[in-house]
């Protein structure tokens, strides 16, 4: 009987291991970013949430770059990838615009701290409930979609002084995207798009002046080396369009509803995590930017009157672009919807004081709201 007993005992172990999962992530950030910090935090919840059936296996580097995440993602290449998709205009051209949107958030007082946050959680939102569209176009690349994630407000790390709008003039400024090359030209400075990763080697050779990105990448890219001054909040808004972690259909697919049901809590907790840690870092990165005896500049009433009226132009200047050249038809109707949707996401982040706060705010407005029984599975 016994040695019956053993032989049950020892197929189910067998099963459960058969059914074990080990998934690729594809982070594209080098292994002591924070953005990988939080994703190795992530596999190690959902093999916990899942009692070991799902297993994640973390890439910050190796296996497919950020250039190459849809794809990477699409073929299988990876699993899950942390995903920036104004990479990508055309493929994920509805989402793109709704991420271009965020200078919006110079149009409200008092959000910086907060901005990103609210931005995450309102791109998730309205991507699942109000976007068909978004949906479709992930879908259409193999995709499912698992919400975005968030910077903190963009500001200028410079290698020279920026005190005023006059001060911008002629300033080579790295623009990350189109919405930055705007801003250069709009107020007389020469927009370089290259990859955040190559601002080290511009600023320290002369290439470029100042690069716009969020604070922390002072730390994520190793800037306070080349940086001797920072103007805070100009352009002021933030870098909405990366998602957490998107899935490869297929693989999603072959998960049970149970297992699917982890992880959107978990990827609440991840979206909060890399979203929130952008805030706190941002504090700490100024704090030693001070130390080390650089000038931290904020906005005079001018600059702020500046970047609102940039702000409230660009919107219509988004609309009609994306429209024109992406076939976003309800451009002008999407905007309108989406920034009551941001107003409303400003407010419920508001208080917020740790990534656990905001995960289960990510939890409750929306990733408990998708149904493990359908969701990427149409």
């Amino acid at each position: 009987m016994k040695r019956i007993m053993a032989a049950i005992v020892g197929a189910v172990l067998v099963a459960g291991a058969a059914q074990a999962e080990t998934l690729n992530f594809s982070v594209g950030m080098g292994p002591n970013s924070s953005i990988t910090k939080a994703v190795n935090a992530y596999a190690e919840r959902v093999e916990a949430a899942t009692d070991g059936e799902v297993k994640i296996k973390v890439f910050p580097l190796e296996l497919v770059g950020l250039p190459e995440m849809a794809p990477g993602i699409r073929d299988g290449l990876t699993d899950i990838g942390y995903m920036a998709t104004p990479y990508f205009p055309s493929e994920f051209a509805h989402s793109n615009f709704l991420a271009e949107l965020s200078m919006a958030l110079n149009l409200f007082e008092g959000v910086s701290g907060i901005a990103g946050n609210a931005y995450a959680g309102a791109m998730t939102e309205f991507i699942t409930t109000k976007c068909p569209e978004c949906l479709a176009e992930f879908k259409a690349q193999n995709h499912v979609y698992m919400g975005h994630m968030s910077t903190s407000p963009y500001s200028l790390l410079c290698n020279g002084d920026v005190k005023t709008i006059d001060d911008l003039k002629g300033k080579r400024l790295r623009a990350g995207g189109a919405v930055f090359k705007r801003f250069s030209e709009h107020f007389g400075a020469v927009g370089v798009q290259l990859p955040a990763n190559e601002a080290y080697e511009a600023l320290s050779q002369g290439v470029l002046d100042c690069a716009i990105l969020s604070v922390p990448e002072l730390t994520n890219y190793r800037l306070q080396d080349v940086v001797t001054s920072v103007t805070l909040g100009v352009p002021g808004n933030v870098f909405g369009g990366t998602v957490s972690g998107n899935f490869n259909r297929d693989v999603w697919a072959g998960l049970t509803p149970e297992q699917r049901e982890d992880i959107f809590k978990e990827q609440a907790r991840l979206a909060s995590d890399m979203t929130f840690t952008y805030a706190s870092e941002q504090e700490r990165n100024l704090k030693e930017t001070k130390d080390l005896g650089k000038s931290v500049y904020t906005p005079d009433a001018e600059m702020q009157a500046a970047l609102k009226d940039f702000a409230m132009a660009d919107q219509d200047v988004v609309a009609k672009l994306f429209a024109e050249n992406y076939g976003v038809d309800d451009a002008a109707e999407m905007q309108a919807e989406f920034l009551t949707v941001l107003e409303r996401w400003l407010d419920l982040v508001k208080d917020v004081k740790n990534a656990e706060e905001l995960a289960k705010i990510y939890w409750t407005k929306n990733y408990s709201k998708l149904d493990p029984n359908g969701y990427g599975l149409d």
